[in-house]
Formats: structure tokens, sequence, C-alpha cells
């Protein structure tokens, strides 16, 4: 049975609309990337598949006055081909390319800016004069966040938020940090980035969650990368070798634990971390 005009004009006005979403969906997607990568110098960094993507269209580039290239499926690496129309959101954000089209047969065409000739040597010197550049403490927003299983505040670290707190201290706890309506994983990982050291506190409670196990990721990544202590350990009723055994990333972090040491005791060691810091 043939479709209405009715029928045909509904279907078409669905299928404008889910282009449209798809294409705003592909904005945010694209956006959140393009947002996360980080400055160095005045070069904004790019995403290793939008550098990949550039040094395929760069390629295929004939040096036209107008910077324009065109091509087809064979010049993009084919792990990028399928998300190419992502590819070319994040290079516009980037400000590497201007107009780019697409067909479904594979062709495509786009124009470069000059920015885009120049990324690869511009983000080598940036990289290099970082490399060159004495190193600044900046001072962060927290000055420690307890990270934690939510089985454990009760029992032990709530006491723990409430010593900690006497000092005057700026603290990232959840509890206290996250509001109505926050999103709990941008607040976190918020806090992960904007804290100077991480209380961690490692129980049987905290092993094998995701956002436990997510925190402790991120400090032991900027503590790699910063050479600077961050992570502190601290094991509420688990052994040194059970934590080993768990993280063997921690072996060689010194930890301490509650059942040895009080509140009042870490409190005062985390003190004595703290002014360390603020005097170097």
């Amino acid at each position: 049975m043939a479709k209405t005009s009715l029928e045909k004009a509904i279907e078409k006005q669905q299928r404008e609309e889910k282009r449209i979403a798809e294409q705003s969906a592909r904005r945010d997607h694209a956006s959140t990337i393009v947002n996360g990568q980080p400055i160095i110098g005045h070069i904004k960094i790019m995403d290793s598949a939008a550098e990949e993507t550039l040094e395929a269209i760069l390629s295929v580039y004939d040096g036209s006055a107008n910077m324009y290239v065109q091509g087809d499926a064979s010049n993009i690496p084919e792990q990028y081909y399928d998300s190419l129309s992502l590819q070319f959101e994040k290079l516009v954000m980037y400000g590497m390319i201007t107009s780019p089209q697409r067909t479904l047969s594979g062709n495509w065409w786009l124009n470069l800016t000059p920015q885009a000739l120049s990324y690869f040597e511009d983000k080598e010197k940036a990289l290099e004069e970082e490399k060159q550049r004495p190193k600044r403490l900046v001072a962060k927003q927290y000055d420690v966040f307890i990270s934690h299983a939510n089985k454990d505040k009760l029992d032990y670290v709530d006491t723990l938020y409430m010593a900690l707190r006497k000092l005057g201290v700026s603290i990232f706890y959840d509890t206290d940090c996250i509001s109505w309506g926050d999103s709990i994983k941008t607040s976190i990982l918020e806090g992960t980035a904007s804290s100077e050291f991480a209380i961690i506190v490692i129980s049987e409670n905290f092993f094998d969650r995701e956002w436990t196990e997510k925190e402790l990721s991120e400090f032991l990544k900027r503590q790699n990368e910063s050479g600077q202590k961050i992570v502190l350990p601290l094991l509420h009723g688990i052994t040194i070798e059970k934590l080993v055994e768990k993280y063997p990333e921690l072996g060689d972090i010194k930890a301490i634990q509650t059942a040895t040491h009080s509140v009042e005791d870490i409190v005062i060691l985390f003190a004595k971390e703290l002014v360390k810091r603020l005097k170097q």
C-alpha cells in the first residue's frame, strides 16, 4: 500500500530530527574531547585520533594556495574511517580545517588552515620549550582529598574528616563537596585534579569499586607525572601484604595502618607533610 503524502512528510521530518540529534551528539562528544586536551605554550595539543587524521589529510595535500584538499576512504586510517565525521568535527574545533564534507560513497573534501600546516612543528617546539621551563608549584584548591569506600564512612572516615577539619585545611570530602544536582563524575574528577594530597583509605570495601579505583588511578597518574608526593595510603583493616597483592604499584610507597595510628596521629603526620610542601 502506497504511503500518503502526510506519511512521507512525517518520515522525512523524523529523519531530519534524527540527523540533527546525531549531529548535536557528535558535536558534544567532540567538544568534550577537545576541551579536555592540554594547552602547552600557546598550542592546544590534539588527541591522537585527530592528529593521525590530520597527518592523513596532509599526506594528500598538493600545496595549493587555497589549501583545498580532497580524498576518499583509502586516504584515511582504517580505524578512524567509521568515525570520520567526529574526527572532522574535532579538527574544526581545533582550528585545523574548515568546511569539511563527506559522501556516502567515501569521498571527502575540506580546506586546511595555516595552523594545520605548522601544527606538528609548533607542537614539537612547544613541548621542547616546556621541558626547559622551570616547574612552578601552583596552589591547589584543596589541601587534601579523602578517597574512601562509602561503607567505611560511619565506622572511620567521618571521624578522620572531622579531625582534619580542626586543622583548618581545605578538604575534598564527597559528603560536603558534592551538592544536590551536581554531576558526581565531574565533581570527583575536578576534586582529584584540584587537591594537593590524597589520603587513600584502603580497606576490603575499597577493592574493586569503580570510583575508588578511578580516584586512586588518577592520583597515581598525577604523582608519576609531577614527581611529587601526592598519594598517602592509609590501611584500614588490611595488611601491607594484601595491599601489595591488590595494588602492586603501591608496593614502594610507605603506608600507615589505622590499627597502629590514632586519628590524632594521622592528622599530625598530614600536617607535617603539608608544611613541608608549603616550604618548597
